[in-house]
């Protein structure tokens, strides 16, 4: 993988015990399974770790629930695929991809999903031939390529020069007003651009509250939301008297710790209300990320965000963002194998 794609490059040395001892704690849980593909094998029913055969491929999957507020059908996610370079053309990669159609409908899976490097061509052309689509991408820009600079008690200027930045803690009352002045406008306005709503109807709010507090109470996560018309600035969130024009939410990128990337800050949402789009907001609230991006040493942003969502998909690239991986999807029914 580390010839196609930069990103996949070992770090130097690893330890093998410790590679052992991550992936015995992937497969020590229900969702995830392991298969290998052997060929020239002298007694099959020998265990793995003795079986004298060749090793010609594997896939890693893990089951992906649709969490509780989104109105998404479970899937089952490839983890890992990788089929030797004297098997490739065999057929064996669709034997692969067939044992995981046989786990996702065993497990009551709609949908196969996976993520794949925009550099790895053959990859690309042979999930497009199953039937895999493009559903959204993974952007980055190097920190060095970004001009915005703020900071949180740096005010706007121009026609909306009373927003002002303010960090949301984790605690009840305040999430639970961040819910509905931040969250719900966030998803639904994106439903509207995408032209799917992906609010479940069912969506439990107070089960919500208690994720995002759950989520949020991690050190390198940072949530942040834009006020307007404050009438006292040292309200606290959940009571203060002020229009939400806006939020964004980083986090500092989880990798695996056998792969040697640069450190990353990933921009999980971003949302400017519609009265405030143009006036600025959106850069304010990146440039505010981008200060703890450089507090935290990190070298590089990243993102996530849906094909269809055309104005946000300019506004990265006109920060400077670029495509590095995209999400593809295929329903059980579709794939063509």
């Amino acid at each position: 993988m580390s010839e196609t794609v930069a990103a996949h490059s070992l770090i130097d040395d690893p330890d093998v015990q410790d590679v052992v001892e991550f992936h015995l704690d992937l497969l020590d849980s229900t969702s995830t399974r392991l298969w290998v593909t052997l060929d020239d094998a002298d007694d099959p029913t020998m265990p793995l770790s003795t079986v004298d055969a060749t090793f010609a491929g594997f896939v890693r999957t893990s089951l992906g629930p649709s969490p509780q507020q989104f109105d998404w059908p479970d899937r089952l996610e490839v983890s890992d695929f990788w089929v030797h370079e004297s098997y490739r053309g065999s057929g064996l990669a669709d034997d692969l991809i067939a044992r995981a159609m046989q786990q996702a409908r065993e497990d009551g899976c709609e949908e196969l999903t996976l993520d794949v490097a925009i550099e790895n061509e053959r990859a690309i052309a042979y999930y497009e031939n199953l039937g895999f689509e493009v559903q959204g991408l993974g952007m980055r820009v190097p920190l060095q390529d970004v001009t915005l600079e703020a900071s949180d008690s740096e005010p706007m200027t121009g026609d909306h020069s009373s927003v002002h930045l303010r960090r949301v803690r984790v605690e009840e009352d305040i999430v639970d007003r961040f819910v509905d002045e931040c969250w719900f406008p966030f998803w639904r306005d994106l439903g509207d651009a995408v032209g799917e709503q992906h609010l479940s109807p069912d969506l439990d709010r107070d089960a919500l509250v208690e994720d995002l507090l759950d989520g949020y109470d991690v050190p390198d996560r940072r949530c942040w939301v834009a006020l307007d018309d404050v009438e006292d600035s040292t309200v606290g969130l959940d009571e203060i008297d002020a229009v939400f024009a806006g939020w964004l939410n980083a986090g500092l990128e989880p990798s695996d710790r056998f792969l040697d990337p640069p450190e990353r800050l990933f921009v999980g949402n971003l949302y400017v209300g519609p009265s405030y789009r143009g006036s600025g907001l959106a850069d304010h609230l990146v440039a505010r990320a981008i200060q703890y991006v450089r507090e935290e040493g990190c070298v590089q942003l990243s993102l996530g965000v849906e094909v269809d969502n055309e104005r946000a998909m300019a506004y990265y690239e006109k920060l400077g963002f670029e495509p590095r991986r995209q999400r593809m999807s295929v329903p059980l029914d579709a794939v063509e194998t």
